[in-house]
């Protein structure tokens, strides 16, 4: 009996060793994004338009109680497309997120939750908003996030939902594609593959 409790001592000791060394990785992934809080007076519906992310990602584990900070450096495409008529848009943005993980350091792998908050700045926007103005469109964004994954060796895959705070159009801009994005904020879902380096 002994020796079977010293074993499993010496397995999540090295585990947890294994899992509380930091790194930095590539992620890359697609996103599925639409807009919310769309102006009462505009009769339309959105729907999701896919996009993309790719970047750096830098992951550092605290060992034995499963705590794990991610931030990382993203350029992120996210837009949506109306489902009554050919309209859509695209916006692309410098994203910081910084995720916040709980996992459990298994034998092979680690599952783990993960929440956090990000910040965005637009650099480049097409479709309907190629016209519009950069005083007319809210160029900074943030929000929140939340998700799951697990890491695999040196893989991670994960999905979270992202919830933008800040609305698409300046306030005290003129209105966009006939005021059509007036309380508009940007919300979706992705799904990210990140390889450790």
């Amino acid at each position: 009996m002994k020796k079977i409790i010293t074993i499993l001592a010496v397995i999540i000791l090295s585990n947890s060793l294994l899992y509380s060394q930091s790194g930095l990785g590539v992620k890359a992934g697609l996103n599925f994004n639409s807009i919310n809080d769309i102006s009462e007076s505009v009769d339309e519906s959105w729907g999701n338009k896919t996009g993309y992310h790719l970047g750096l990602s830098y992951q550092a584990r605290v060992p034995f109680i499963g705590i794990g900070f991610q931030p990382e450096l993203l350029f992120v495409r996210q837009g949506a497309k109306s489902n009554t008529s050919n309209e859509s848009f695209y916006l692309d943005y410098i994203t910081v997120p910084v995720n916040i993980q709980y996992g459990l350091d298994l034998l092979l792998f680690r599952p783990f939750v993960m929440v956090g908050p990000y910040i965005s700045y637009a650099i480049g926007k097409g479709h309907m908003l190629s016209g519009a103005k950069w005083d007319d469109i809210n160029r900074f964004d943030y929000g929140y996030s939340f998700g799951a994954g697990i890491d695999i060796w040196k893989f991670q895959v994960a999905g979270k939902y992202n919830r933008g705070l800040g609305k698409l159009q300046s306030a005290k801009s003129d209105p966009i594609s006939g005021n059509k994005l007036k309380n508009a904020k940007m919300e979706g879902f992705m799904l990210s593959l990140t390889v450790m380096l």
